[in-house]
């Protein structure tokens, strides 16, 4: 049995057609909010880490590593 991408939850697959990658259409929705969420986070800071000077440009920079993991993590 697959689990739900988002909350894990055991999803049972359709006999034909595409596999189902989430439980619901409310995870569905959140998963697809939360990773356009990281992207934006991400660009974000690392505009903010060119525009400024060290030490803020590092920190900046190490935010937008965080927010690219945690991306990663959920596609």
């Amino acid at each position: 049995m697959a689990q739900c991408q988002r909350c894990g939850e055991g999803i049972v697959q359709p006999v034909t057609g595409r596999p189902r990658r989430f439980c619901s259409d409310r995870c569905r929705r959140a998963h697809h909010q939360r990773a356009k969420t990281l992207r934006r986070q991400v660009d974000r800071f690392l505009d903010l880490a060119a525009a400024n000077a060290e030490p803020y440009s590092s920190y900046w920079a190490s935010l937008a590593a965080d927010a690219q993991a945690e991306l990663s993590k959920i596609t």
